[in-house]
């Protein structure tokens, strides 16, 4: 079993997030797994490096005090199928639509699934 200590948290793949905000002249970064984290920055980089100074004080406050540490979603924990549930109603549209296109339901899901996660 790994050693959950400094480094094994900080090789973790957190998700960073940057924007530019017109409010504040500068651009605003978090970590989505953690509450309640903001910096700010002239350029995404400066942003990034705050955001990573953030992170390691964060992970070596919480190791060093036997706290809990989220931690980010991990790929291999998913088989790529999921349960999903609608009305008859829907049900049928999806499948008037996917044989208009010429797909299956799966297919038709999968690419409208795809598109909005794009946007």
């Amino acid at each position: 079993m790994t050693k959950k200590n400094l480094d094994y948290y900080l090789n973790l793949p957190y998700t960073f997030i940057i924007d530019w905000s017109d409010v504040d002249g500068c651009f605003l970064g978090s970590i989505s797994e953690l509450e309640r984290n903001m910096t700010c920055g002239q350029t995404r980089e400066e942003v990034l490096s705050n955001l990573k100074e953030a992170l390691a004080s964060y992970v070596k406050t919480s190791v060093d005090n036997n706290m809990e540490i989220p931690e980010p979603l991990n790929l291999r924990n998913f088989k790529g199928s999921i349960s999903y549930r609608t009305s008859k109603e829907r049900h049928y549209m999806l499948a008037k639509q996917a044989k208009l296109h010429g797909k299956s339901i799966n297919t038709f899901i999968d690419e409208a699934i795809a598109e909005k996660l794009s946007n």
